[in-house]
């Protein structure tokens, strides 16, 4: 996911859009996640005194079984970032921007996506907002209809006076 800022970075323009569907290439971020190839990325790009620093949005999808439920379903995240283009790494940096090494005029996004997803994936995700999940009793999915299982729930600390209505 490389991007080529050199006509940025020598024109008069302070802003460079980009608008783009872009593929992920770590086979193992892809077979792990579930994640489908290709990516929504919008961003712009900002000249700022003599840095380059970058405003982004990424959307993506992935396969993902609903935390009540059990169905599979296609998962989309839209996760937003900032990041700042430099020509070598800090390790000492500590910012909520990421930072994206340029080199030639040329950026490469790999590693900011990766960790972007990382971060931005739910730990429960859901097939929709009102999902009723299974019956704990029989485990029929509540969203395809109501199952047959009685309802009746005896308070517990109640349920030894049952035993007197036996006789």
């Amino acid at each position: 996911m490389l991007i080529n800022l050199k006509k940025f970075l020598l024109s008069d323009d302070l802003v460079m859009n980009i608008n783009d569907t872009l593929t992920i290439t770590d086979k193992e971020l892809l077979e792990t996640n579930k994640l489908n190839k290709e990516f929504l990325f919008e961003g712009k790009f900002y000249k700022v005194d003599k840095n380059v620093s970058l405003n982004a949005k990424i959307t993506y999808a992935y396969d993902e079984v609903c935390a009540r439920c059990l169905e599979e379903f296609e998962n989309k995240v839209t996760a937003n970032f900032n990041a700042i283009i430099v020509d070598e790494i800090n390790e000492d940096y500590e910012a909520e921007d990421i930072e994206i090494l340029m080199k030639d005029g040329l950026i490469d996004l790999n590693d900011a996506v990766n960790q972007i997803i990382y971060l931005s994936m739910p730990m429960k995700a859901l097939c929709k907002d009102d999902c009723k999940g299974i019956c704990s009793k029989c485990g029929k999915n509540l969203n395809t209809g109501k199952c047959e299982c009685n309802d009746f729930v005896i308070d517990p600390r109640l349920e030894k006076l049952k035993t007197l209505l036996e006789d």
